[in-house]
């Protein structure tokens, strides 16, 4: 079943990588806390006009196998990893 645009839950009830078929998780846990998580500031990104880049962090998250990027998140600097999407199975 998918649930993100690179991520499936498979019939073993585990979250997978859809590029590459990497199990990353069990599908009752939030996948980001079992994944690679890069921290960039606002004036690293293209085309992006900072305006306060002290105040928050781009976290980006990619599959540990074929380093697809799953998910990018904007947040202050040292926060939890926010659940994207939750799945009741």
């Amino acid at each position: 079943m998918r649930i993100h645009y690179y991520l499936d839950i498979d019939d073993n009830k585990k979250i997978v990588c859809r590029k590459c078929g990497h199990v990353i998780c069990n599908a009752q846990e939030n996948y980001k806390l079992h994944v690679p998580r890069a921290e960039r500031s606002p004036t690293e990104i293209p085309g992006r006009r900072p305006t306060e880049p002290e105040m928050c962090t781009y976290y980006e998250y990619y599959c540990p196998e074929c380093y697809t990027m799953l998910d990018v998140e904007a947040q202050p600097r040292g926060t939890a990893p926010v659940w994207d999407i939750q799945v009741k199975v």
